[in-house]
């Protein structure tokens, strides 16, 4: 029997062993490193990534692809026993290393964790409205969301009212005004109550949005509930706007000033430039910049000056038109459009995290995982029973578990985020929620509510458990479903353990090569001797690594010549010179000879001392390149350069062009680092299967 089964093992080996040979076939070994196989598969998707996309993609030749792939797998293989060793020395468990990873999988995560067609249908709408800018007034009639049923009720039929006699045609701005007396008498309110100016999307809560971007210019909307009140709004206009309008404009105080600016604007239509017509403009802080106005926001314009703006092409100007300032005529000289959905997508996904309306997403695809992993609240899960009669019971169905205790224990404190009831009160310790593997019972919701208590309006004790415990729910729910991400999404944990090995590396680099490098002054001095005896200054190649001729120059400056005449002050130089002064004897020298009675500076002469080098220098000019003393007048006074010393070429010192051999010893490192790991793993690149890999 035995050998019976050994004879059937052998057979099935051998049936498939030309599907294994295939397999190998198709996916060959490119390398091993420290035993491990490295696949054709797997080379060439980080070859991909890293090189061959990109030169598919600019149709580069074979011999160019020939060459990078040979480049790129030598580099790899260097890379793939780095990281072996990396792990030997524990580079993949330092504590660096798991904050790094941890804060870019929390944003890695994150586009996971979210109902990504509702969030895509939310950004499409925000870039959408983003195009245009609303003109708008409201009338607010307050009303907070704690309040009594019969407050709210009387709140929305007020708001019905205003809103019945807006669409009947009462003035709108009338209509805020008395709303705003009737709720504060004694409050000051302007002509044109309610008025909202320009706003564009995310500018208001997402609720008087939504109602104020469904609205055509001069229609009025129906109440809209936010956190405020009900809100009445009308639509005055709407308009293409973006960012930011540089532009020319001409202001006249003058209300009646129609006539003159109608010629203003018939010398703009015959040609004159609106620069010279801006000379004459009430602006002051334009008038002589040619009436520019620069990278202006709608916010920062009269709303005039946006409706005006928003029809004109770039270059055109209007005609004259009439504010509360006075007569007004504007070019557009620049405007900007709104960027692509795929450059403005990031910023709004960044805003949704801050606006209610990106909580949508993420309560959406909470939901989702709830019931993906069978995520149980146990508070609307049945009991089961044994059903001994067929008439249905009219006893209320008993669930497996209850809020009955979280909220016999709430108060009123935890509206004022001062709820501090502590874990011992607690008795009924059942589960509330499963999920695999895991439960959750009151003490993990009240831990919850504790930690996230806020300042909130007052609401029904029960109403509020069940709330928290909800948002509880989708914590848990989320948090699941990130656990479970690498399973779920390959590409999610492809990217992470890609992110982990460039940090392994990076630190691996940093300790065992650059800072290694710097450490090893000795290595660092041999290499300098080295290399330096290698270079020539006639080749244009090597020019960093030497000095040019250089000088070394005393300045003098003499801030007027009434103080002191230039051909006297370099006589007494000269002779300072001949009897080996220092700088600070030959300024004395020349302060001894400045003539106080035409001299009223306190520091009529200063000096220093600088060290210049040929090519590199606007100190000296090519006449002035030797030792002797120059003059060079300036304004009132006049500089004295004393050439002291002229220092022929010379090869930089080793602490001079440091910077210049670093990089290089650092890469020698790094090369003979990568020798000693090739051989201590037993590194074979298996060239036959590179030289037939073909992309």
């Amino acid at each position: 029997m035995f050998k019976m089964k050994k004879l059937l093992l052998a057979l099935a080996i051998v049936q498939l062993l030309p599907f294994t040979l295939k397999a190998q076939n198709t996916n060959p070994v490119v390398l091993e490193v420290g035993g491990r196989q490295i696949r054709q598969q797997e080379f060439m998707k980080d070859f991909n990534q890293s090189v061959g996309d990109a030169l598919v993609s600019k149709n580069a030749s074979e011999a160019e692809k020939r060459k990078a792939l040979d480049e790129y797998v030598e580099l790899y293989a260097n890379f793939q026993a780095k990281l072996r060793d990396a792990v030997r020395l524990g580079f993949d468990t330092t504590a660096d290393l798991r904050d790094e990873l941890a804060r870019y999988r929390k944003d890695l995560a994150a586009p996971y964790l979210i109902d990504s067609a509702l969030l895509k249908k939310i950004v499409n709408e925000a870039y959408e409205r983003n195009h245009y800018a609303l003109h708008a007034a409201h009338i607010l009639v307050h009303v907070s969301l704690d309040a009594a049923p019969e407050d709210t009720l009387a709140a929305y039929n007020r708001a019905m009212e205003l809103y019945n006699r807006a669409i009947k045609g009462e003035n709108f701005y009338d209509l805020s005004i008395e709303e705003a007396r009737r709720e504060n008498p004694g409050a000051k309110v302007q002509p044109t109550e309610g008025e909202l100016g320009y706003f564009t999307t995310f500018d208001m809560v997402y609720p008087f949005e939504n109602a104020a971007y469904s609205l055509q210019p001069g229609e009025v909307s129906l109440p809209v509930r936010t956190r405020y009140g009900y809100h009445i709004i009308k639509l005055f206009e709407r308009v293409e706007f973006y960012g930011k309008v540089t532009l020319q404009h001409f202001w006249s105080r003058n209300h009646h000033a129609e006539k003159d600016m109608d010629q203003v604007y018939t010398r703009l239509q015959s040609g004159t430039p609106f620069e010279v017509i801006a000379l004459q403009s009430d602006d002051l802080s334009t008038a002589e910049k040619g009436g520019y106005i620069y990278d202006a926001t709608m916010y920062q314009l009269p709303q005039e000056y946006v409706t005006v703006l928003s029809r004109l092409k770039e270059g055109e100007f209007s005609r004259p038109f009439l504010t509360r300032y006075g007569w007004h005529i504007v070019r557009l000289v620049k405007k900007d459009t709104i960027p692509s959905f795929e450059k403005m997508e990031p910023f709004y996904r960044q805003r949704m995290a801050r606006d209610p309306r990106g909580e949508a997403s993420r309560k959406s695809f909470a939901a989702s995982a709830r019931k993906k992993y069978g995520i149980m609240d146990l508070t609307k899960t049945p009991v089961t029973t044994k059903m001994t009669s067929k008439k249905k019971s009219k006893q209320p169905v008993k669930m497996m578990a209850s809020l009955d205790e979280l909220t016999a224990h709430l108060d009123d404190n935890v509206f004022n985020a001062k709820w501090r009831v502590s874990d011992s009160v607690f008795t009924d310790l059942r589960p509330l929620v499963k999920v695999p593997g895991k439960a959750y019972n009151v003490l993990d919701v009240a831990k919850f509510i504790r930690r996230g208590q806020k300042s909130e309006p007052r609401v029904e004790l029960g109403y509020y458990a069940r709330q928290r415990f909800e948002e509880f729910l989708d914590s848990i729910a989320i948090v699941y479903a990130d656990s479970q991400l690498e399973k779920d999404y390959p590409e999610f944990a492809s990217l992470l353990d890609e992110y982990r090995r460039g940090l392994m590396i990076f630190n691996y680099n940093e300790e065992m090569i650059w800072v290694k490098a710097i450490k090893d002054s000795a290595g660092f001095s041999e290499f300098y001797r080295r290399e330096s005896a290698k270079k020539s200054l006639d080749n244009p190649e090597d020019s960093i690594y030497f000095w040019h001729a250089r000088a070394r120059v005393l300045v003098f400056d003499v801030a007027d010549s009434r103080c002191l005449d230039s051909e006297k002050a370099v006589k007494i130089l000269r002779k300072a010179i001949k009897n080996n002064l220092s700088a600070a004897d030959m300024q004395e020298a020349l302060l001894k000879k400045v003539d106080s009675k035409k001299c009223d500076i306190d520091n009529p002469v200063e000096y220093g001392l600088d060290l210049v080098e040929k090519t590199r220098q606007d100190l000296l000019t090519d006449d002035q390149w030797s030792t002797g003393v120059y003059t060079v007048h300036s304004g009132k006074g006049y500089r004295l350069l004393v050439v002291q010393d002229i220092i022929p070429p010379c090869i930089k010192g080793q602490m001079e062009a440091r910077g210049y051999y670093l990089n290089a010893w650092q890469n020698e490192v790094e090369e003979n680092l990568c020798k000693e790991l090739r051989s201590k793993y037993r590194v074979k690149i298996n060239h036959d299967v590179v030289d037939k890999i073909r992309f």
